[in-house]
């Protein structure tokens, strides 16, 4: 072996003797060098020294020329010049470099990396870092920096690898003899130069962390993880997880492998046990399964919020949610009761199930919210938070990773952040009440009584854990009937009380509810308690706290906020509100009696107020008597609402209105009639007798209690007009003979003028039949001019007209009709304080009566007025008034008009031969007198449907 020749490939080729550099060619004769370098010991073909050489295209004289090649390396490095002392060997099929493992830098580098690791293992540090500076330094660039031949360039490259792992080993050994100092800054620019070694990022990481930069070592696996993710479809390995998770768990410093591999990897499973006997609610599932388990690549964890008042199910649904998806999140399910918890003592549960110890928990919630969200960093963890207050209590608890998901029950609407998507649960639907009643009380039970199985549900108000309740004492109690425990729970008093058992109760529930609410708002939902019905629009808190409307507004949005209160739609005054029936219980439960009352006189007076400003609005045959002053008026923004559409208020606040009606009589709230009146225009219009009727009699009732001589006489007076608008013309009689005597001893007061504006300017058929002399036309469209007037809200003389009517009803001979326009007339008379006119009225309206006996029980003012018309041959008018009654009949909801209507119009087709037509109308009539409940009327229309042959088998079929 020549002595003083020595290589170097561990940047630029250099061959050099005894220190002197030598003389190796140019590009070419440098390409073979480098190669046979690289290949030191190991023969080259002669084939790939051409490919190094010339790629795929040699030249004809290739092997010529590479000998030439060959033999100037070999005078160039021989001693002297001499061929024959080169280190370089003919061996068939090519050439050999004879060299020593001291002659070629590249293999005194890889010895000194071999020791190095050695001294590593056995602990010694200092050595180790010693050789491998040493060998590093003998990098003066990449292998063959300047051999230009893409073959060897490719062959210098693999020895990449061995220069990167050695510094990887370096810069372990600096760590370990505790020399930090710059380290953190060359692993920085490494991580950028080389992103994908993990190596480069584990080592920097564990120099962070052991400078006090957690936080800037955790960011760096973020970004590793991302990287890898993205460029190569792959988690970071086993140990570079390790490693994040030491540093998580306070382990910084991570010395040696072992002690990385050895952090314990925690699955927590803390659900709770699914809810075997869950129903309903079967395409909500589905929709939030398809969200939990969707594989769509996500930038965020999905958050969904099921909220809803207690009892409602929002438990039981998350765990069901859960548990359904438990092998979706196979790294593992957590799960939190809140409630009143604060969020770091959550966070550290986590923390301890996710196997931080103890000692690795920091002392500031929002480092454990940050630690909290590195261990799930890469991972596929479900978390369910049950029983949330709060947005706040909620955001420590939120993960980043995109594979996690959260599921949050709250009683409490979350308007969240980012994907939080928001679940509101309502009561279950009858037909999943009574599965859920069946799989608890026992199918069979269920199946045996039905209705009262459906009246359990319904008394519980759809809320499952009534629901659940009801069954579970049905199930413990086998000598009880389902319809024994329906009859309990059919008391108001007694419901809640019956719907608990053990420490489970609905009242309870609610209960939890309310004690989270401050005083104004506890005051609130206890006024709520007092009202008739659970549904109301959205003035009402005003006037039961007697406060500030936006206050009020507030304080209800609140209540909404917690479920206690929940949206019902929009109405003419704006949104409307439904409190649960079993809510609303408790509620009436918690109400002060003293509070209860005065909010309610000052509801009614919001009633009061808002009807006087609705019927303000519609035509009315008479004038109203002066009611004293509500005692709490609405804002004006609420009257100019009722003002635009009167008929629409009534027909939304009708059944609130009838509430209000009782509410008040049993509760001695005050005069009740105002209401009364103020409601009856709109009753006669919609043709509700019964209702109408109802209110006038409890606005009579308190009036008579109370000594209220104009209430009484008001609600008399419009009994007369309401009984006799339904032809029950005995206690109409009655009532007419008090109403009198009673204005009669009233003191003088002021009334109420009538518009003397005149209706019949634009009619020509009234004029007509005015000079013809027909009394019955002139009657009829005198009568239909003064309804269609009113159905438009045309303001004029209408007494005028109905006086015209009477005459005219006198003369034709239509005794029902001429009543009807008489007590009418009569009415307004009253009203204007006209006793004597009225005193006259009152006896001619006695002696038809007497004189039509019981025949006026039969028919109706439209039906009289039609038989006399089909009579005298007018068929076509008479068809043109059942047409034009029906029309508005069915426009108004007038059932009454309606089955008179029907019944000319079935006189009509008798007429004209028409059985088949005549039949229809009377069947239709029939089924509406019975709703109406109106005997004479029914046993009328059923005589003429026997009358004719050929309805038998019609009802036989």
């Amino acid at each position: 072996m020549p002595g003083g020749l020595y290589f170097r490939v561990l940047g630029p080729v250099v061959a050099e003797r005894d220190g002197v550099p030598l003389d190796v060619g140019g590009p070419q004769p440098r390409a073979v060098l480098g190669l046979l370098l690289l290949e030191a010991g190991r023969v080259v073909s002669v084939d790939r020294l051409a490919r190094a050489l010339w790629e795929d295209e040699p030249p004809n004289s290739w092997r010529v020329q590479l000998q030439g090649m060959v033999s100037r390396l070999r005078r160039n490095l021989g001693a002297g010049g001499e061929r024959t002392s080169a280190p370089i060997d003919t061996v068939p099929p090519g050439y050999r470099l004879r060299l020593s493992d001291d002659q070629l830098d590249l293999l005194v580098f890889r010895r000194e990396v071999d020791q190095a690791r050695r001294h590593m293992a056995a602990g010694e540090h200092l050595l180790a870092a010693e050789l491998l500076h040493a060998a590093m330094a003998r990098w003066r660039g990449p292998v063959c920096a300047d051999v230009v031949s893409p073959y060897v360039r490719q062959a210098a490259a693999d020895w990449e690898d061995l220069r990167l792992a050695a510094l990887e080993d370096r810069i372990d050994a600096d760590m370990a003899r505790g020399h930090h100092d710059g380290l953190a800054a060359e692993l920085q620019g490494l991580v950028r130069e080389h992103p994908l070694r993990e190596r480069f990022s584990g080592q920097l990481m564990t120099v962070l962390s052991r400078a006090g930069r957690p936080a800037d070592a955790l960011a760096v696996f973020r970004d590793a993880r991302e990287r890898m993710v993205a460029e190569l479809g792959i988690e970071p390995s086993t140990r570079l997880q390790q490693l994040h998770r030491a540093i998580l768990t306070g382990v910084h410093g991570a010395e040696n492998a072992d002690a990385v591999r050895g952090l314990p990897y925690v699955v927590p499973r803390q659900l709770p046990a699914d809810v075997v006997d869950h129903v309903g609610r079967e395409g909500l599932l589905a929709e939030l399964d398809a969200v939990l388990s969707s594989g769509v690549p996500r930038a965020a964890p999905p958050r969904i919020a099921i909220t809803g008042p207690g009892g409602i199910g929002k438990t039981a649904l998350a765990l069901r949610l859960a548990h359904r998806n438990r092998e979706v999140y196979a790294d593992g399910q957590l799960y939190a009761r809140l409630g009143t918890a604060d969020a770091a003592d959550v966070l550290a549960t986590f923390l301890h199930a996710l196997g931080v110890p103890p000692a690795g928990v920091p002392q500031e919630v929002d480092e454990r919210g940050s630690l909290f969200r590195e261990l799930l960093a890469t991972r596929r963890v479900l978390l369910v938070l049950d029983d949330v207050t709060d947005e706040e209590q909620l955001r420590p608890l939120m993960p980043a990773e995109p594979r996690c998901a959260v599921l949050i029950t709250s009683r409490r609407r979350l308007s969240g952040e980012g994907a939080l998507r928001a679940v509101q649960l309502d009561a279950l639907p009858a037909d999943a009440g009574l599965r859920l009643f069946g799989a608890i009380a026992g199918p069979e039970r269920a199946a045996a009584e039905p209705d009262a199985a459906a009246e359990i549900v319904r008394l519980c108000g759809g809320l499952p854990l009534a629901v659940r309740i009801a069954a579970a004492r049905l199930r413990t109690r086998p000598d009880l009937t389902v319809q024994d425990m329906a009859r309990r729970l059919a008391s108001q008093r007694d419901r809640l009380d019956w719907l608990k058992q053990g420490d489970v109760g609905v009242r309870a529930s609610f209960q939890e509810s309310y004690s989270a609410l401050n005083p104004d708002q506890q005051r609130l939902f206890r006024c709520l308690g007092a009202l008739e019905a659970p549904e109301f629009p959205s003035w009402v808190p005003a006037a039961l706290l007697a406060g500030d409307a936006a206050e009020a507004e507030r304080l209800l949005d609140d209540l909404v906020d917690v479920h206690l209160v929940e949206p019902a739609g929009r109405g003419v005054t704006g949104p409307r509100y439904r409190v649960h029936d079993l809510i609303h219980l408790m509620a009436a439960e918690l109400a002060d009696p003293a509070d209860r009352v005065t909010a309610l006189r000052r509801l009614l007076g919001g009633w009061q107020d808002l009807a006087a400003t609705a019927d303000a609005e519609l035509p009315h045959w008479y004038g109203l008597d002066p009611a004293p002053a509500p005692l709490w008026r609405a804002p004006a923004h609420m009257h100019e609402a009722v003002r635009a559409a009167p008929f629409s208020w009534f027909d939304e606040e009708r059944v609130q209105l009838s509430g209000q009606l009782r509410s008040a009589e049993k509760q001695d709230l005050g005069a009740v009639w105002p209401l009364a009146q103020s409601a009856t225009t709109y009753f006669d219009l919609r043709g509700r007798f019964d209702e109408w009727s109802a209110a006038l009699h409890a606005g009579l009732r308190v009036a008579e209690r109370t000594g209220d001589r104009l209430g009484e006489a008001c609600m008399l007076g419009l009994l007369v007009d309401c009984e006799s608008s339904r032809f029950e013309l005995g206690a109409g009689l009655q009532y007419a003979e008090r109403a009198l005597a009673a204005y009669r001893s009233l003191p003088p007061y002021e009334h109420e003028p009538l518009p003397t504006a005149p209706l019949d300017e634009h009619c020509p058929p009234l004029e007509e039949a005015r000079r013809a002399g027909d009394a019955l036309g002139v009657g009829r469209f005198a009568f239909t001019l003064c309804l269609r007037s009113r159905e438009t809200g045309e303001r004029g003389d209408y007494l005028s007209l109905l006086e015209e009517a009477t005459a005219a009803f006198e003369a034709c001979g239509a005794p029902v009709a001429e009543l009807w326009t008489l007590k009418t007339a009569w009415l307004a008379h009253l009203k204007l304080g006209r006793i004597d006119d009225a005193l006259a009225s009152l006896e001619r309206g006695i002696a038809i009566i007497m004189r039509l006996g019981d025949d006026f029980e039969s028919t109706s003012v439209v039906g009289e007025i039609g038989t006399l018309l089909v009579t005298a041959g007018r068929l076509g008018e008479a068809g043109e008034l059942a047409r034009e009654t029906l029309r508005r009949a069915r426009a108004h909801g007038h059932r009454w008009d309606e089955a008179a209507a029907l019944d000319i119009l079935a006189t009509l087709a008798e007429a004209s031969g028409d059985r088949h037509a005549a039949v229809d109308a009377r069947l239709q009539a029939l089924a509406l007198w019975r709703r109406l409940n109106a005997e004479a009327r029914i046993s009328d229309t059923m005589a003429r449907l026997a009358g004719d042959l050929s309805v038998s088998s019609l009802l036989q079929g």
